[in-house]
């Protein structure tokens, strides 16, 4: 009798990060019992967010038996508890116009830097963006200057996510994903490698948080399926969330897949491995050492 969970492709590494750690308890709490019980391989803290550093401990625990990457979700357009947030157009556009003050946003990233470290007590495995703003025109050139002043050993450099769409058919949501790339990706990731910084492949995970259980498991079910080795997936699970939360019903149906009994299932049918992505990237520099592939993972065209 043939396995039912036997893969259709053979094994791809897929990193699994939730966003938006430190915004509300809910986050919190689905991140942690999400990494213990190993469904995902990141965490991207908003370092900036109410129950930041507090809920740090909690996470330092739950990464202890799973290789969990943990870094800073960089925020430029969520208020906060004494944070001033500004509308994502905005700073599309005041981006594009290179119409950041240059030594304010330095200011801005190093002092969310400093609070991710003050709480983690290490520095950060990776750093993407709230809204994908860290790829953006101006902040990405200024994001890199200041990692590495302060990041110059290149063992020790966080990767960056690569907030490229996947070719082929299948993929949810096109527009909208392509969208997110245009507005800076494949420069960040360029910029990224002539610098020596690594990065995911592609990113999956986009849609429109407006579906039910069953439609975002086969949302997921897709992106099993055209994920590469070394491509990651974003999500934004949450076990509860207050009434001001703009998709904390999108965050409870993502809670109920990610948890459910059938998510173990989905993976092994894939071929799809949940892994962390400096193992992804650890292993790639050690085949470039001994004279095989590049450490940096390759900027796919789109």
């Amino acid at each position: 009798m043939p396995d039912i969970l036997a893969p259709a492709h053979p094994l791809r590494r897929l990193a699994v990060c939730i966003d938006d750690y430190g915004l509300h308890a809910g986050i919190d709490e689905a991140s942690v019992r999400l990494a213990r019980a190993g469904r995902i391989s990141a965490v991207s803290v908003m370092s900036e967010g109410p129950t930041w550093p507090d809920s740090a401990a909690a996470l330092r625990q739950a990464v202890q038996t799973h290789p969990v990457d943990v870094g800073l979700h960089l925020n430029l357009t969520e208020p906060l508890p004494g944070v001033a947030g500004e509308p994502l157009q905005r700073v599309v556009l005041r981006a594009g116009l290179r119409g950041f003050n240059a030594r304010a946003l330095r200011q801005r990233i190093d002092g969310q830097l400093d609070r991710f470290e003050a709480g983690w007590g290490a520095g950060p495995d990776h750093v993407d963006g709230h809204q994908h703003v860290h790829q953006l025109p101006q902040v990405r050139a200024v994001l890199l200057g200041a990692l590495e002043a302060r990041y110059p050993d290149a063992s020790r450099r966080p990767w960056l996510r690569a907030s490229r769409a996947p070719l082929g058919a299948g993929l949810p949501l096109r527009r909208k994903a392509d969208v997110i790339s245009w507005l800076g990706a494949a420069e960040l990731q360029r910029a990224a490698q002539q610098r020596g910084w690594s990065s995911n492949g592609y990113l999956l995970g986009v849609y429109g948080f407006d579906t039910d259980a069953p439609g975002y498991r086969a949302l997921l079910q897709r992106w099993f399926a055209l994920a590469q080795d070394g491509d990651l997936l974003m999500c934004h699970p949450a076990c509860h969330a207050p009434a001001d939360d703009v998709i904390g019903a999108a965050r409870q149906v993502e809670w109920a897949v990610w948890q459910s009994d059938t998510l173990p299932g989905d993976l092994a049918r894939a071929g799809v491995e949940v892994t962390a992505l400096r193992s992804v990237l650890a292993g790639r520099s050690s085949s470039a050492a001994s004279g095989g592939a590049h450490s940096v993972a390759p900027a796919r065209q789109s």
